[in-house]
């Protein structure tokens, strides 16, 4: 089968559908298809961007098809140049779009459309209430000039958790829905790293339990919740202290830390910028517990990645991630700074509790969120596997809920 997976970019400053792409891609490589990524890429952006790119078997038999430069605002509405790959790489026997309000995509499935291939849509959070909120007149717009018919006009719309599922469902952009989650590589998280790597390089941390925030600086995620939160917390936790990573999106880390310097807390919080590839992976291990007291989440990759890591995570219910709480692998609370900071002194403040709840969560994810099963629903999905046909929501009133391992 020929797959193109559509993406605006694969930096990882976008967030997690950029790692998300790469490696679905790569589990797809490995169940036999030929396999392409076509997006926008920024030459001044390449040292982060491959050092974000997979090293698992099957990526390096993806094709990855760069367009310089990305394709943003109103131009990309009138750019052709995806269009132009696309007729490049035909015969495609199904396109997977990443996003919703890139011009790209646009453009993309205005291709599909002309040449009567099969496209699909995994929106990654991008029709939840919270992000059709977020600049609503832009939105209201761009769903009036194409991307509403773009959405419509998708075989299938990938959601990637209930909530999303039912919230695209309510909105009547389409109605052949899949509920696929994101998963991991088990190669990529059993790869060794040393006890105590990352915490090593961060001066003042080395030698302390710690509770890790890694995801992008934007308001979305929280992290002014996660200031006050910490001021509620930090004289309950045996000395613990908070790392903050990721890459700067906003002014939101500004506010972040007047809150912590306000309340005297600068020495037991380390802002350390974005990490990748085993720096991420030794500082998931060595963390006591991950935080992320977001908004809004489609289906966090961070969140996957630390429960798999068997790291518990304090998230918000708006990370839609139920299963931290159902299967006891760490806290789930609501957006009250109070509720995250209780969640965090129960993680940091009991080493074997923490321990038992990462136990649990490694178990969750291996048995439930790995890259091959995931790739093996997508084709499904695609109605490439004969014996599990894939069934629109609403036809019988089956879900695919779950991919199971």
């Amino acid at each position: 089968m020929r797959i193109v997976h559509v993406i605006n970019t694969i930096d990882p400053s976008a967030g997690g559908p950029s790692a998300v792409v790469t490696r679905l891609a790569s589990a797809q490589v490995r169940l036999g298809h030929d396999v392409s990524i076509v997006t926008g890429f920024d030459p001044a952006r390449r040292e982060q961007i491959e050092q974000s790119l997979p090293s698992v078997e099957g990526f390096d038999r993806v094709s990855l098809v760069k367009i310089e430069p990305p394709r943003d605002g109103v131009k990309g509405l009138f750019d052709t140049g995806f269009e132009r790959t696309l007729d490049g790489l035909a015969p495609i026997d199904a396109v997977h779009m990443h996003g919703v309000w890139d011009p790209p995509l646009l453009r993309a499935s205005k291709w599909c459309k002309r040449n009567g291939v099969p496209y699909y849509i995994r929106p990654a959070g991008m029709l939840d209430d919270w992000s059709l909120e977020h600049q609503s007149a832009k939105k209201k717009v761009a769903l009036a000039i194409g991307f509403r018919a773009m959405l419509r006009n998708a075989v299938g719309i990938h959601a990637l958790n209930r909530h999303e599922l039912e919230t695209i469902r309510r909105r009547g952009f389409n109605r052949s829905l899949h509920q696929i989650p994101n998963g991991v590589f088990l190669e990529e998280i059993e790869r060794e790293t040393e006890p105590g790597a990352f915490a090593f390089k961060v001066d003042g941390l080395d030698g302390k339990p710690f509770a890790l925030f890694l995801s992008r600086l934007h308001y979305k995620k929280g992290l002014d919740i996660l200031a006050e939160a910490w001021v509620r917390a930090s004289d309950r936790v045996g000395g613990a202290h908070l790392v903050v990573a990721g890459p700067r999106e906003d002014d939101s880390i500004d506010g972040f830390n007047t809150r912590i310097k306000e309340a005297g807390l600068q020495d037991s919080v380390h802002v350390v910028g974005p990490i990748y590839g085993a720096d991420k992976t030794a500082a998931f291990r060595d963390a006591r517990c991950f935080v992320l007291p977001s908004r809004q989440e489609g289906f966090s990759v961070a969140i996957t990645e630390s429960l798999a890591l068997g790291t518990p995570a304090v998230v918000t219910r708006d990370c839609h991630f139920p299963e931290v709480g159902e299967e006891r692998a760490g806290v789930e609370t609501s957006l009250d700074a109070g509720e995250v900071a209780e969640g965090l002194v129960a993680m940091l403040a009991d080493a074997s509790a923490a321990r038992e709840a990462g136990e649990r969560a490694s178990a969750l994810v291996r048995e439930r969120f790995t890259w091959p099963a995931i790739a093996r629903a997508t084709l499904t999905m695609y109605g490439e596997d004969a014996d599990e046909p894939s069934v629109p929501v609403g036809a019988s009133g089956v879900e695919r809920d779950r991919v199971e391992s």
